[in-house]
């Protein structure tokens, strides 16, 4: 098998450095975050601006994701198969708690946002879909068993089916996640994030939010095949 070509690897770390969203990058902050030549780096850019997938600003002369990347990501996300399979779910389970959902893949960065449900009736709320979330610590991450996740939170999840654990990005709030399956294995999780108050009674979890939460995964999962016997496969299904 042939190994990865060097610069398509270093054009993908200049997208993904930008895709960070922390910032504008200039010719010297992008070589100084990846750790190469400014020369080399310079030609990265400029052939990516020209393919669309990178932007200049005319101002500060730094650079930003182009709308190629935005057009390309929004293809990914249409032709999901699992987020088309989830979205009428996810729908009904934020309407059912009155809080935000989020479905989420694992990626090498963390957990990937492919469907976001706002909050029913509450303004001022950014769609994050096509986001990308912390793994480590969180409640997603625990159902999809990231790497970094806390033995303890990690133990309870396997124990229980479910996982809720604060969330890092939103002081107060708190996820309650649980998997989506295949005939395999976990392929996502679906999560609702709400104020502490709203999701805890008595110092526990609202049973009806984890009722709620696991009965709009496990739908998905079925929908997916994950109770499907092994010779009840559409032919396309089969290994």
């Amino acid at each position: 098998m042939p190994g990865p070509i060097q610069s398509v690897s270093r054009a993908a770390a200049v997208l993904r450095l930008l895709a960070t969203g922390q910032c504008q990058f200039g010719l010297s902050d992008t070589a100084a975050a990846l750790g190469l030549p400014k020369g080399t780096v310079h030609g990265i850019l400029h052939t990516l601006r020209r393919e669309g997938l990178v932007e200049q600003d005319p101002a500060s002369g730094k650079y930003r994701l182009g709308a190629e990347s935005v057009r390309l990501g929004g293809a990914y996300l249409q032709r999901h198969d699992l987020r088309a399979r989830a979205l009428p779910w996810a729908d009904d389970l934020a309407r059912t708690t009155g809080e935000q959902v989020f479905v989420g893949v694992p990626h090498r960065s963390g957990v990937l946002i492919i469907h976001h449900v706002v909050r029913p009736g509450e303004t001022r709320q950014v769609v994050e879909t096509g986001t990308m979330v912390f793994a480590e610590g969180t409640a997603l991450g625990a159902v999809l068993a990231a790497p970094a996740t806390p033995a303890g939170l990690l133990e309870a999840t396997r124990e229980r089916g479910w996982a809720c654990a604060p969330e890092p990005a939103r002081y107060g709030a708190v996820s309650l996640a649980a998997p989506i399956r295949d005939m395999r294995d976990a392929v996502a999780a679906v999560s609702i994030t709400g104020a502490a108050d709203r999701m805890y009674d008595g110092g526990e979890v609202r049973g009806s939010l984890v009722s709620a939460v696991r009965n709009c995964a496990r739908a998905i999962s079925h929908d997916l095949g994950a109770d499907r016997p092994e010779g009840d496969r559409p032919e396309g299904d089969r290994p």
